[in-house]
C-alpha cells in the first residue's frame, strides 16, 4: 500500500459516481479530491503535485482526452486514468496511444480500479523522486548564482523529463558536454551508453557505429555539419520516430540557425533541434560565478590530492574576476587545481592583461549582433520578407537595406 500522500484527483459530473469511487478509494486510505466540474479540474493541479488524475470520458461541455492533453501541457507524466462506456472504447484506446495511463470500462470493476491506481501512483511515486534528485544534483553540481546557471539548471530538469534533441552551442569550457551528460544521467536513457562523437569531413562514416552503439541511451556529435546530407536525413528518420532509438545531443560553436542559413544542415535538421537550443555562456558575461566556481574545484581538487584547503584572498578574487578565461569553467577549475598545490602565484592571477585577446571595436560587436538578430528572424519566418520586417518592427526599404549591408539574400532562407 502506498503511502497516504499521494492522491487522486477524481473527475466526474455525476454526483452518485464520485460518492462511490470516494468511498471505495478513502477505504484503501487513499486522499481523495473529488471534482464535479472538468473545467474547475486544472486550478487544483501544482507543479509536480504527488497524486494522479481518475476521469469520466464522456462530461457535458468536456471531454475527458481533451483534459488529458490540457493537463499534460502542465505535466506530460502525469498518470491519467479514464473511465469510459462500452461505445467508447476506440476513443479510450486512441487516448492510450496518447498518453492516458490506462482505462476503464463500465460498469467499473471495483479490483481493477484499486490495482491500476496503486500502479499508476507507484509510478508517479518514482517520477516525483526522480525530479527531485534531479533538482538536488544540478543545484550541487552546476555550480553558480548567476539568473544564467538559474535558468540553465531549470531548462535542464525540464529537458530530462523528455527524450528530444536538443543542440548546446558556445565557447569552449561553457558547459556543452556537462549539459549533455547531466541530460542523459537524469533522463530516461541514463541505463543506456553515453556515446560521442567528434565529427570531421573525413569520419563522417562512422555515423552508422555511433548509432548502433547509443540504441537506448545518448548520442552526442560534435561539428554535425561534417555530415553529408543523407546523413543528416537519416538522423531526422531516426528522431521522428514514435520511439526515438536513441537521444541525439548536438555541440557546437554558434547557434543551429548559422549552419541552416549557409546550407551546411538540410532545413529537417534544423526543426529537430529549433525549439531546444541552449546557448552556453562564458564566464566573462557572468563574474558573479567566478568565485563559487573557483571554491568548488578548489575543495575538489583538495579533497582528491588529500590537501588542506588554501585560504583564498580577496585580492585574489577580484584579480579572476578581471582575468579572460579563454577556457572559461575548464581554464578555472584547472587555475583551482594549481592553487591548491600552491603553484598559482597571486600575481599572475590577478593579473588582468594576461591572456587578454585583441578587443573588437564596439561599431564592429553591434554589426555582428544586428547580422546575426537579421539572420535569426529570416530563418525563423523562411525568407518570407513582410514576416520578417513585422517581426523585427522595421520598414521592409530599411530591412532589405540592412541585408543588402550584410551580404544576406531571403533566397537562401527559403525551405
Amino acid at each position: 500500500m502506498l503511502s497516504d500522500e499521494y492522491s487522486v484527483l477524481l473527475i466526474d459530473d455525476d454526483a452518485d459516481v464520485l460518492d462511490a469511487y470516494t468511498l471505495l478509494l478513502e477505504q484503501e486510505g487513499y486522499h481523495v479530491f473529488a471534482c464535479s466540474n472538468p473545467f474547475d479540474a486544472r486550478n487544483w493541479l501544482q507543479a509536480d503535485w504527488p497524486g494522479i488524475v481518475l476521469s469520466d470520458v464522456c462530461m457535458p461541455g468536456c471531454n475527458g482526452i481533451d483534459l488529458m492533453t490540457l493537463f499534460h501541457q502542465d505535466d506530460n507524466q502525469l498518470p491519467i486514468l479514464l473511465i469510459t462506456g462500452h461505445g467508447d472504447v476506440p476513443m479510450a484506446v486512441d487516448a492510450v496511444k496518447k498518453g492516458a495511463w490506462d482505462f476503464l470500462q463500465k460498469p467499473v470493476d471495483p479490483g481493477k480500479l484499486l490495482v491500476l491506481v496503486e500502479d499508476a501512483l507507484r509510478q508517479r511515486k518514482s517520477v516525483i523522486a526522480r525530479r527531485h534528485y534531479c533538482q538536488q544534483k544540478l543545484q550541487v553540481e552546476l555550480v553558480g548564482y548567476s539568473d544564467w546557471v538559474n535558468q540553465y539548471r531549470q531548462r535542464l530538469r525540464q529537458l530530462a523529463e523528455t527524450d528530444i534533441a536538443v543542440w548546446f552551442y558556445g565557447e569552449p569550457g561553457t558547459g556543452r558536454m556537462t549539459g549533455a551528460r547531466y541530460l542523459h544521467q537524469l533522463g530516461r536513457s541514463a541505463e543506456g551508453a553515453f556515446i560521442r562523437g567528434e565529427l570531421t569531413p573525413g569520419n563522417s562514416e562512422q555515423l552508422n557505429d555511433l548509432i548502433a552503439q547509443a540504441q537506448g541511451g545518448t548520442l552526442v556529435l560534435s561539428h554535425i555539419e561534417c555530415l553529408t546530407r543523407e546523413q543528416q536525413h537519416q538522423l531526422v528518420h531516426l528522431q521522428s520516430q514514435e520511439r526515438r532509438p536513441f537521444r541525439l545531443i548536438g555541440i557546437g560553436a554558434t547557434s543551429l540557425v548559422e549552419l541552416a542559413a549557409t546550407n551546411q544542415i538540410v532545413a529537417e535538421l534544423y526543426y529537430c533541434f529549433a525549439m531546444t537550443q541552449i546557448g552556453c555562456q562564458p564566464l566573462s558575461q557572468r563574474p558573479d560565478d567566478i568565485e563559487p566556481l573557483f571554491r568548488h574545484y578548489l575543495q575538489k581538487a583538495c579533497l582528491r590530492l588529500n590537501h588542506p584547503v588554501p585560504e583564498v584572498d580577496g585580492e585574489l578574487l577580484k584579480g579572476m574576476r578581471r582575468r579572460v578565461w579563454l577556457s572559461n569553467v575548464r581554464e578555472l577549475a584547472n587555475a583551482a587545481e594549481l592553487f591548491a598545490v600552491g603553484l598559482l602565484p597571486l600575481a599572475e592571477t590577478a593579473n588582468p592583461q594576461l591572456h587578454l585577446p585583441q578587443p573588437t571595436p564596439l561599431d564592429r560587436r553591434v554589426d555582428e549582433y544586428e547580422r546575426q538578430i537579421i539572420t535569426e528572424a529570416l530563418n525563423i519566418h523562411q525568407g518570407r520578407i513582410n514576416e520578417v520586417a513585422e517581426y523585427l518592427q522595421i520598414p521592409r526599404k530599411k530591412l532589405y537595406l540592412r541585408m543588402r549591408k550584410y551580404g544576406l539574400s531571403k533566397e537562401h532562407y527559403k525551405f
